[in-house]
């Protein structure tokens, strides 16, 4: 069928002809990492002694990028380099490009390609909720903490950090997370880069977690 639309009770568009979803592609666990302790990190949800690169972590390309924390993981996902603790959890990958399958309930563009089934609604992540640091909020000095449940993914893509360089200055700057029981914190710390009173704290930030199901 074409021409479709169907909503969630929230009112949010969940299905439609006009729109493909992002479908998961693959995972990997985040094992071992290099440099540990390169960054002098201190704060109160822990320091950078034990953090480090994760080694071979997926690029930063199209593809969304989800993670889903080990208990006791230290991160900060930088992009397509990570840095955090060895072992620190499984990172997905969803795209709006994986090859939707034909099934049950099958919805087809105006073109007539198929953008959605019930077959390949199962890779698509469920959101949950939102990890939602609110607007004011002073994470430059205080942790921000928000139960989101074990195994869930949270919306990587959408974690701001930065390692390395900023401007041709060398440091650090953007969200760094502890996760133990279900409980994410979450903590801006910074070395010769932008605080988060400088960057978002007027707007606040939500990030979505989700399950993934076929992981």
């Amino acid at each position: 069928m074409s021409g479709f639309d169907t909503y969630n009770t929230a009112g949010a568009l969940v299905v439609s002809s006009d729109f493909t979803g992002t479908y998961l592609r693959d995972s990997k666990a985040y094992g071992a990492v290099t440099d540990a302790g390169f960054y002098s990190i201190s704060t109160p949800i822990g320091n950078g002694t034990d953090m480090g690169y994760v080694s071979s972590p997926y690029p930063a390309d199209a593809n969304l990028l989800w993670f889903k924390f080990n208990n006791g993981a230290k991160m900060m996902f930088n992009g397509g380099q990570p840095y955090g603790t060895a072992n620190s959890g499984t990172m997905a990958r969803t795209g709006v490009d994986v090859a939707t399958t034909s099934g049950y309930l099958d919805v087809f563009n105006a073109a007539g390609a198929l953008v959605w089934s019930a077959v390949t609604a199962a890779k698509i992540p469920r959101v949950l909720g939102f990890f939602d640091i609110p607007a004011g909020f002073d994470l430059d000095n205080s942790v921000y903490s928000q139960n989101i449940g074990s195994g869930t993914y949270l919306l990587a893509s959408a974690a701001p950090s930065n390692l390395g360089g900023d401007g041709g200055t060398s440091g650090y700057s953007g969200l760094m997370f502890s996760f133990s029981g279900g409980v994410l914190n979450a903590f801006w710390p910074r070395q010769n880069q932008r605080t988060w009173a400088a960057t978002l704290k007027n707007y606040g930030l939500r990030i979505p977690y989700a399950i993934i199901t076929n992981i």
